[in-house]
This record gives structure tokens, sequence and C-alpha cells, in this order.
């Protein structure tokens, strides 16, 4: 008789890595969350994931497939993780949370501690979002050895953001939106031993206690290496990502406008209706493609990637361009500033600056992208990770099991 499978609750682990989003949500935190729990358990660490879950009447937050169980989305996620490239899945265990609506976020409804197994180190995607709830359990009650917080985005530039889209008085905007920031400090000083911002973004957040470490624990998926380099004479212009105007959609507009290059837009999100209406008003030659689950396949025939978005922290569509070779042309910010360091990326502070900037794209030689290669390699950031954690030595180069299939 086969000794039924123990419930993963009751287990204890290396590592928990703790996400505010997962798949089918195609947003950072969900993909990131993903690497991070396949690759750890590639290295060979017992891992347990740790994700939300949301009843049925929050799941069309994600515009894709209505799971009626918690089972049902778990088997998806092992079958996605298999699709995109990633090594295979660790144990997935829920807590239960809801989607506020007007934040489009999905929040813990509890105390998200009392739903993660036992573990030696925990590693929580957003720890300002776990832990936004007052009567969280703080660090110092919890068992762990160490508390690792990814901090990936900018709340508060969405809430500023929100007087020039939903009708929100400026002066309002702003107070909430340090008011977010002052909050977001405090959760993450009461449940973090570490606090890793992906860039300046969000520095302020998590620069508190002597929390702040920088490090690069992110990667790019290596179906976009594979994409067929840029060929001689090749000018397609492109953008990919959630048609929401906080990511600078209505400047995509006007750059289309002003210098009347066709651009080719990959995606979907709650403003499409609006933004596909205001791009015809004004004539722009934009032309909506739709979403895609393997965007990878679909920017081969594109040189350019023009991503005007200010609210991202890391972009993952800007790395993810970079890595297949293409040029980028992006917004002088904070955010973007990891990126300055690698070829084939153009800056620009203004619209004169943006048009001169994607004429340039479109003019320039592309350069191999050898180095933004190696920076976005997801071996090397679970290593990165695993070291923070006190789980290998710093600098060790780990083994990793199903290493195949996470180079």
């Amino acid at each position: 008789m086969t000794e039924a499978c123990p419930d993963p609750r009751q287990r204890h682990y290396d590592v928990a890595v703790v996400t505010t989003a997962a798949l089918p949500w195609r947003t950072g935190p969900s993909y990131f969350s993903l690497w991070h729990a396949a690759g750890l358990k590639a290295m060979g660490l017992n891992v347990v994931y740790v994700i939300p879950w949301v009843e049925e009447a929050g799941q069309s937050l994600w515009g894709g497939p209505i799971y009626k169980t918690f089972e049902d989305q778990a088997s998806a996620l092992h079958e996605e993780a298999q699709r995109i490239g990633c090594p295979p899945l660790p144990d997935i265990v829920p807590y239960k949370a809801s989607v506020w609506w007007l934040t489009r976020s999905i929040m813990p409804t509890g105390d998200i501690f009392r739903s993660i197994p036992s573990a030696d180190a925990l590693i929580l995607h957003e720890p300002e979002h776990l832990g936004w709830i007052p009567w969280t359990t703080p660090r110092r009650a919890l068992a762990a050895n160490k508390v690792v917080g990814i901090v990936m985005t900018n709340y508060a530039d969405y809430v500023r953001s929100t007087h020039k889209h939903r009708a929100m008085p400026a002066w309002l905007s702003d107070g909430l939106a340090r008011f977010v920031t002052w909050y977001h400090r405090t959760r993450v000083a009461k449940h973090t031993d570490i606090a890793i911002p992906l860039s300046g973004a969000v520095a302020e957040i998590a620069d508190v206690g002597g929390r702040l470490r920088e490090a690069q624990v992110t990667g790019v998926s290596s179906t976009w290496r594979d994409v067929e380099p840029v060929r001689d004479g090749q000018t397609g212009i492109y953008f990919l990502g959630r048609l929401i105007w906080e990511k600078g959609l209505a400047d995509l507009i006007e750059i289309a406008c002003r210098t009347g290059h066709s651009i080719d837009v990959i995606g979907d999100g709650a403003d499409q209706v609006a933004v596909k209406a205001r791009a015809c008003s004004a004539n722009a030659p934009l032309t909506f493609l739709g979403p895609s689950a393997e965007p990878w396949t679909r920017i081969q025939p594109y040189k350019t990637f023009f991503n005007p978005s200010t609210s991202e922290v890391l972009c993952t569509t800007t790395a993810e361009a970079l890595v297949a070779g293409r040029h980028v042309v992006i917004p002088e910010c904070p955010a973007n500033e990891p990126f300055r360091r690698y070829p084939n990326t153009h800056f620009y502070t203004d619209m004169d600056g943006a048009c001169a900037a994607l004429d340039t794209a479109i003019a320039a030689p592309t350069i191999p992208p050898e180095k933004v290669r190696d920076d976005f390699h997801w071996p090397q950031a679970c290593r990165t990770i695993a070291a923070l954690c006190d789980l290998i030595p710093i600098g060790q180069d780990a083994p990793l099991r199903e290493s195949s299939r996470l180079n």
C-alpha cells in the first residue's frame, strides 16, 4: 500500500517563496516568484511556493482562465512553468486573498505568516504588500532564520498618476502617495531582515533600519535568447505591456503621431477601450495586436522596443527586449537607470527627445547583447538570493539539478 503524501503545511522546508500574485495574472511578481521557486528547487533546496488563492468572483482580474479549485490553478502553474522553460516547480500551497478592485491588486485576507509552512528562510515578494494588514505577525515572532523581502512595485507612482487618469485631485493623490511610502517603510521594517529594491525607484521603501541590500535577483527566460537576431534593414517598432494609462500610453500615442512611425502594440488591459479610442481619434499609426502568451514568438520582425512607462521598478519587458538583442527607447527615471550600462539602450527626457531617440534607435547598428544576458541570468539570480538567505555561502557556484532547463 502506497503511503499518502504528507500535507505540505506539515513539512519543514529550507525556504518558502511567498508572492502577492501568481500566474495566470501576468505581472512581474508572478513571474519572478515562479522562477525563484523553481530555480531554488533546481539547486537542490527543499522549497515551498506560497501563492494567493482568489475565489472565482475575483479571478476576472487577470482576464484569463477561471479556476474552480486551488488544485486546478496549481496544476496550470506546473504546466505553465514547463511551457516557458522553468525547471519543475516545488510544492505549492495557498493563502486566502481577495481582489481590491480600486487598486487592481490582490491582498491577503488574513495574517499571511499563518499560511506559510515552517521554513529556515522566507523570501517575500513585495513584503510591504504582504504585510499591509496591521496585525500581521512581526518578524521577531517568526521562527525563520532569515527573512528577505524583494521590493518591486512603485505603489506611490501609481497613486500619483491617478489624478491624471482617474479624476482624483492632484493634492489628494500626492498626499496618499506620501502616506503609502511611509506606511510601506513601516511594513518592511516590521517583517524583514533584508530588503532588496529592484531599482532606485523603490530604494526609499527598502532603505529602513539598515535593511537595504543591492543585488541582482531577477533574470529573463531563455526563450528570449532564442529570438532571431535583428537583420540588416529591419526597422519595426513595438510596445509590449498591459494597456493601462499608467504605462505611459498617452505618450505612446503622442510619439506615434509626432514621428509618423508605425508602432505595433502587443497586450491588453483595463483601459484598452479608452486607449484605442484616443489613438483612433488622434489618427495615431498604432496597430493593436492583442495579448500574447508567448510574446517572444511575436517580436522577431521588430528592431526597437519603445516603452514610455515610468511606473515600473525594473521593467521586465525592457530587460527581455535587450536580452533578445533589440534596441530599447525608454525615459530617464530611477527605474530605468539599471539599463544605462547596456548597449542598444536609448534614453529621453521629453517628447522631442523621445522622437530623436526613436529615430536614432531605428538607424543605429545593433550590438550583440552578451552583457545583459550575463546579468539577467536566472541561475545566477537564484544563487544570489540563496546566499542572501544564508542557504549557500556567498559566491558559491552551487550545483543545479535540472540545470539544462534553467539555463
